[in-house]
């Protein structure tokens, strides 16, 4: 586990050991705990975008004849290793949604929390609102418990593929 932190460096030093012995690592984002609240939006920002690049890559893979276990495959041995793309990559291309690890609707808060971050500060993001669309579809189509990899349901939806 990493620890995302902000606030005063003399209260985050009192607290470290704590933290040392929760977490793996320890990442310090400023003055201000809003900091680290950004951080961590910013980060499941990104891992959804990930699942969801993830997702439409297998789904256009899987319409050519391409086998999507085989895609990851590759994309994980080359150009994106590590945890996320493995992880979500098999995840997306096994259509293996369950047991969720984060469930989908925990994915459509954070998608919105990071639309309204951005909001906040006239920052646009543009996948924001694809990502909320697909979380939403996946919602609609009765997919809330299961993990929010899930969402690649609505990229094979789209694509025309079988469920």
């Amino acid at each position: 586990m990493n620890i995302l932190t902000a606030g005063a460096p003399e209260l985050l030093a009192r607290a470290e050991p704590l933290f040392a012995a929760m977490g793996e690592r320890t990442w310090h984002f400023g003055a201000s705990p809003r900091q680290a609240n950004t951080a961590k939006i910013s980060t499941n920002f990104l891992l959804a975008c990930a699942i969801e690049s993830m997702a439409e890559a297998c789904s256009l893979a899987e319409a050519h004849g391409v086998r999507p276990t085989d895609l990851v495959e590759m994309l994980t041995g080359t150009l994106f290793p590590g945890p996320v793309y493995s992880g979500y990559g098999a995840m997306v291309a096994e259509r293996r949604y369950e047991p969720a690890g984060f469930r989908l609707p925990l994915g459509l808060k954070d998608v919105g929390l990071a639309l309204e971050a951005g909001a906040a500060r006239n920052v646009p993001l543009p996948f924001g609102g694809i990502l909320r669309d697909a979380f939403l579809d996946a919602l609609a189509h009765g997919d809330a418990d299961k993990d929010w990899a899930a969402v690649a349901a609505v990229a094979r939806r789209r694509a025309g593929l079988p469920a």
